[in-house]
């Protein structure tokens, strides 16, 4: 359940919205493309409580001088509160309090998680970072970056027994560039780049290994999977368009 389901299957689909190549470019289409559908597994790792985060708008993320950055309303899912937060900065690396598009280069978001999720018998803490920054607005390509990591911890309850877990669910985005849009309705599935998605732990306090997915992306939603782990070793080819994706 949680992030470890979706480590193991959490390969959805998404649609996103935005600017065609020929138009300007606004902070709120920007801010689209960090819910490109290729990060869906990414996200499912670390944010997988039975209810979608509110995408970040700047009608919910008001601009706070003492961080720098547009802080979002917080919000609460299964007992877990989620903290959302964005900063522009320009091509230098230099935070701006407003968006311009001449000038802002990237757009580094935050979430942190928190909090408790009980249910029928399981109970598990966690504790969750995630950083993503989407670069080259003004020179382009849009490039998505960014990293995550999920500790949990507490009681599983599979129906007939109890038992302690302890894991730890990381990802990294890298380099996953974004192709220019030809019409508001075109998926943004990534020219190139990688996901991986990484799951270590105990269950039981037996250790369970470390599962490791890899996810290429070569410009279409069929994309190149690789899955190692304890006793398992398999590449596929997974269409991330479809509502249930399987290896093929």
């Amino acid at each position: 359940m949680l992030a470890l389901a979706a480590v193991a299957g959490a390969c959805g689909s998404d649609s996103s919205t935005g600017p065609s190549s020929n138009q300007t470019l606004s902070l709120d289409q920007a801010l689209t493309e960090l819910s490109n559908p290729a990060l869906t597994a990414a996200n499912g790792a670390f944010f997988d409580l039975g209810a979608s985060a509110p995408a970040l708008v700047t009608s919910r993320c008001p601009y706070v001088g003492a961080s720098e950055s547009f802080v979002c309303s917080p919000f609460s899912a299964s007992g877990v509160s989620i903290n959302q937060s964005f900063t522009l900065l320009t091509a230098s690396g230099t935070k701006q309090t407003a968006f311009d598009a001449a000038t802002t280069d990237a757009i580094r978001a935050n979430t942190t998680l928190a909090g408790t999720v009980s249910q029928a018998g399981t109970s598990l803490t966690i504790d969750g970072h995630q950083e993503l920054t989407l670069s080259g607005l003004v020179s382009g390509p849009h490039v998505l970056n960014g990293s995550s990591s999920t500790k949990i911890n507490g009681t599983m309850f599979d129906g007939v027994q109890s038992f302690p877990l302890v894991a730890t669910v990381t990802t990294t985005v890298n380099s996953l560039v974004l192709p220019a849009k030809s019409s508001a309705s075109a998926q943004l599935w990534p020219a190139s780049g990688t996901i991986v998605i990484e799951n270590t732990g105990t269950v039981g306090g037996f250790s369970s290994g470390t599962t490791r997915i890899t996810m290429t992306f070569t410009g279409t939603s069929t994309v190149n999977v690789s899955m190692t782990g304890p006793g398992v070793s398999q590449s596929c080819k997974m269409d991330f368009s479809k509502a249930d994706p399987t290896c093929g």
